[in-house]
């Protein structure tokens, strides 16, 4: 049987616990999964390159659109450097590192519009958790956040659903 992926909010062993407070979008999605040796790193970077060919494209399309307004091209989701360790401050795929360590790593976007915080984090051997909380500065912001939320919410337990069976 395939472990289920649980979604909610972050919990207090969140990476992302502290920004909670205030924030306009929490987001947390956990699986069983086996670790193997794999790093917070590792796994975000395998997340990354399972991301599917149609969500690249909406990225696409979300980075051809948004220019028009003000929206700094984020690229793809899936070009994460695969090799080296990134250090704080350096960017990572869409995000800037923020923290790195073996067990979590914290990566943000943050533009006039909103601030996005993602957190990839093993609790112990075999959970695996993706965390997100965003931060909205602006009505532009909010209006954003309204379809980017539900497809958060459905490819966020997909990309770790793909890691169970890719681990397994």
């Amino acid at each position: 049987m395939t472990p289920r992926v649980v979604s909610g909010v972050p919990d207090a062993r969140s990476a992302l616990y502290a920004q909670l407070p205030g924030a306009d979008f929490r987001h947390a999605s956990r699986v069983q999964t086996m670790r193997g040796g794999r790093t917070a790193l590792q796994a975000y970077r395998n997340l990354a390159a399972a991301v599917p060919g149609w969500f690249d494209g909406l990225m696409t399309l979300r980075n051809r659109s948004l220019r028009l307004l003000g929206m700094k091209d984020l690229g793809a989701l899936r070009a994460v450097q695969t090799t080296g360790t990134p250090r704080p401050g350096e960017r990572l795929g869409i995000f800037t590192l923020q923290a790195l360590g073996d067990a979590a790593i914290v990566l943000e976007d943050d533009d006039r519009h909103l601030r996005v915080q993602l957190a990839v984090q093993w609790h112990g051997d075999n959970v695996l958790e993706v965390a997100t909380v965003v931060h909205v500065h602006n009505a532009f912001g909010h209006l954003y956040m309204q379809p980017v939320a539900p497809i958060h919410r459905l490819i966020v337990p997909h990309l770790l659903q793909r890691q169970v069976r890719a681990y397994t």
